[in-house]
């Protein structure tokens, strides 16, 4: 019987050494560091918020895989980087991860100059690439650039330079005048 006492005892002392252990400063360390977590959360969230105010979006119309078109497709960006340079080269990159890209490869685009509603996209001579272009290559490349560059609320018209040099026709298309957007080529 006595020693059944004395194991009762024992037990009974390791399990108050097991509660006060659970109830010192250490575990109140814990609850602070609980509060420390949900704080660095909301310094989280605020960040996070502040960088959502950096992003903005922009859509590129991509050409479609069937040929049918250009699809527009929405894309976030750095807000410094929503301009209609980065835009195009975006579309360019995009458009070579298709299945059947449309753009030659390595177009770029030299430079853009957006006045009184008209866009001046100055590209590499890479965009002649290939001779001849037939015409639904050429229908689909112009209704990539000129829908995504009229997607940008300054641009009503887009002129296509190939190394700053106006380029007369493209694929049964005259470009010796700046074009409108091709509505009728977006399907969504």
């Amino acid at each position: 019987m006595i020693r059944n006492a004395k194991l009762f005892v024992t037990t009974l002392l390791a399990v108050m050494v097991l509660v006060v252990a659970g109830c010192s400063p250490t575990a109140s360390g814990s609850e602070l560091s609980n509060n420390q977590a949900v704080a660095s959360s909301s310094t989280s969230k605020s960040q996070s918020n502040a960088n959502t105010d950096k992003m903005a979006q922009m859509v590129i119309y991509v050409p479609r895989d069937d040929g049918r078109g250009v699809r527009p497709q929405t894309i976030t960006v750095d807000s410094d980087k929503k301009t209609l340079k980065y835009a195009i080269s975006f579309l360019f990159d995009e458009d070579s991860r298709q299945s059947y890209p449309v753009f030659p490869k390595n177009v770029e685009v030299k430079d853009v100059n957006i006045k009184d509603g008209l866009a001046k996209i100055n590209l590499s001579k890479q965009f002649l690439d290939g001779g001849q272009v037939d015409g639904l290559s050429a229908q689909l490349r112009l209704a990539s650039i000129i829908n995504t560059a009229t997607s940008f609320d300054n641009v009503k018209k887009v002129q296509l330079l190939v190394e700053g040099k106006t380029v007369n026709l493209y694929g049964g298309y005259d470009l010796s005048e700046p074009m409108g957007r091709m509505e009728q080529q977006i399907v969504k």
